[in-house]
């Protein structure tokens, strides 16, 4: 069909253009959502990776400071095989549910530490054992060689016994978050997997190692804590997908400031949101609902990941 003075031919061209430009748009604003909707993911990744350095020499601000989450995997455990619920509705949990929490915590922490009294027991046994045995054998040894040197008693044989590894049970492998100093001042979680003797309470284990620190290897990753000095955990249950921790009141004055208690709320959410059970934390203090810690910081709802 061939052009004509009335111009149908060049309309339909122009409609069809005019629909591709349309679906060209539309798939620009899918691809925008999406870069919204993932766009911490992103920079996180863009920032891992140095792409920014690797290819233009420079990494812009946004991703600098962008928020460094090291994966979204979570536990491969529960954090508790018989939750203990808290009522939150009458305005804070009562005497009861408080004392409860700190029995069963208190019961998994002497549980913990007699059981590693129990296994360095054993290793010394198994060691005494094998020096025992080590030496037994080199007397015989002794005995059955002809000498016509009698053994003097300055004589000795040294004996090197090889290590006896204790036994130190089941483990499990919990993924802890703790806080990292960036370059140019502003704070980021720090994912790091530390390997634990397993317990019928690993969210308490979780926080208590947030709240003892880094180890040595994890400190050489430039790893550190912000949880208020003085904080105890003195209770926690997860119901419905929450958490619910009960801290001291120690845990209310943190002497890095409001960055510090954003800094710990961010650890305790991120560690505790990493079990699969666990979507948001409800931050209780003695057993007390309150709206606000430190600052002006709110706690009076439970907080997630999107909180931070």
């Amino acid at each position: 069909m061939g052009k004509n003075q009335d111009g149908k031919t060049p309309k339909k061209r122009s409609t069809t253009s005019a629909l591709g430009w349309i679906l060209w748009l539309l798939a620009a604003l899918i691809l925008v959502i999406i870069f919204i909707a993932n766009q911490k993911r992103i920079a996180s990744n863009l920032k891992t990776t140095g792409f920014f350095d690797r290819i233009f020499g420079k990494t812009p601000a946004f991703v600098e400071n962008s928020v460094v989450v090291d994966s979204n995997e979570k536990n491969e455990v529960e954090p508790f095989t018989a939750p203990v619920s808290i009522d939150l509705t009458e305005g804070g949990s009562s005497s009861s549910d408080v004392n409860g929490i700190i029995s069963q915590n208190e019961a998994a922490r002497k549980n913990y530490e007699n059981s590693l009294a129990e296994d360095a027991i054993q290793a010394a046994n198994e060691a005494l054992a094998a020096m025992e045995a080590s030496e037994s054998a080199e007397k015989e040894e002794d005995d059955g060689l002809e000498s016509e040197e009698p053994a003097t008693p300055e004589h000795s044989v040294a004996v090197t016994h090889a290590p006896v590894a204790a036994s130190s049970g089941p483990t499990m492998k919990l993924k802890l978050f703790f806080m990292v100093l960036n370059s140019d001042g502003s704070l980021s979680p720090k994912e790091v997997t530390r390997e634990m003797k397993k317990s019928d309470s690993p969210l308490t284990d979780a926080v208590n190692a947030l709240i003892d620190g880094p180890t040595n290897a994890e400190a050489g990753q430039d790893c550190i804590t912000l949880l208020s000095a003085g904080s105890r955990l003195l209770g926690a249950s997860v119901k419905n997908g929450i958490a619910t921790l009960n801290f001291n009141e120690e845990f209310e004055f943190n002497q890095y400031g409001i960055e510090g208690i954003l800094g710990q709320l961010q650890q305790i959410v991120y560690t505790a949101t990493a079990f699969p059970t666990v979507e948001s934390v409800q931050f209780l203090v003695e057993g007390n609902h309150k709206d606000f810690l430190g600052e002006g910081v709110s706690i009076g709802s439970p907080l997630s990941r999107g909180s931070f």
